[in-house]
This record gives C-alpha cells, sequence and structure tokens, in this order.
C-alpha cells in the first residue's frame, strides 16, 4: 500500500469506528468491564468514550484531506508519525488489557492498533525498498 492509500484508509476506519463507538457505547463499555447501571461512574465512561469517538472522526476526517492535499515526502512523513502513535495506542491497550480490561473486547482493540501501526510500518519499509 502506498502511504496515500494507508492514509486514507485510515481516515476512513477511524470514522467507522468512531461511528460504531458512537452507536454501541454502551455495549463497548460493557464489554471492557465497566458496571452497567445507575452507577455515576459507568455514565462519566459513556460521555468520555462518546467524546473519544467523536475525536477520532474528527481525526479521521483530517486524514482523509492530508491524503489529497499533502507531497509525497509529507504523506510519507505523516504515514511514519501515524505508525508511531498508533503503536503507541496500542501498547498502551495492551497494558489496560492485561491490567484492568481482560476481555476479549480488549485484545481486538489492542490488536486493530498495533495492526494498524503494522501496516504504517509495512507502507515505510515498502518505499525503502522500492
Amino acid at each position: 500500500m502506498t502511504p496515500k492509500s494507508v492514509i486514507r484508509f485510515g481516515g476512513v476506519a477511524l470514522i467507522v469506528l468512531a461511528m460504531a463507538m458512537l452507536v454501541r457505547t454502551g455495549d463497548i463499555a460493557s464489554s471492557l468491564g465497566a458496571i452497567d447501571g445507575t452507577d455515576r461512574a459507568f455514565w462519566f465512561q459513556l460521555t468520555f468514550m462518546r467524546l473519544f469517538a467523536t475525536s477520532l472522526a474528527g481525526l479521521g476526517a483530517i486524514l482523509i484531506w492530508c491524503s489529497g492535499q499533502l507531497s509525497s515526502s509529507q504523506q510519507n512523513s505523516l504515514t511514519n508519525l501515524m505508525g508511531c502513535v498508533l503503536g503507541a495506542i496500542g501498547l498502551m491497550a495492551v497494558g489496560q488489557q492485561i491490567a484492568l480490561w481482560n476481555s476479549s473486547a480488549g485484545w481486538v482493540l489492542a490488536g486493530a492498533f498495533l495492526g494498524a501501526a503494522a501496516i504504517c510500518a509495512l507502507s515505510s519499509v515498502r518505499r525503502i525498498t522500492a
């Protein structure tokens, strides 16, 4: 995949993830271990997840815009940066999974971020060898 397609795909994937989080917030929170009910902490978790999802949608829109506006070298640089950031998020998700979540949804989330980081890294490797 070229950096341009990685950036565009990443933007679309973030928007799709954000929409899923916005629609299924309660189910996602419950699968990550939040206790459903009238507990105020549960509702604080849901509001944070909705804010996070909205941020992901905005980041996705920025990435889609960047795929059409940036030069080739800028797209390469952005892909490298995205890989580092997604890798860090993935490692944090693994840490949270081990320490707190202990659920299959946590492994899916961590795997998705680490997989996205790997795609960015592969894009960089292909560019260097080409």
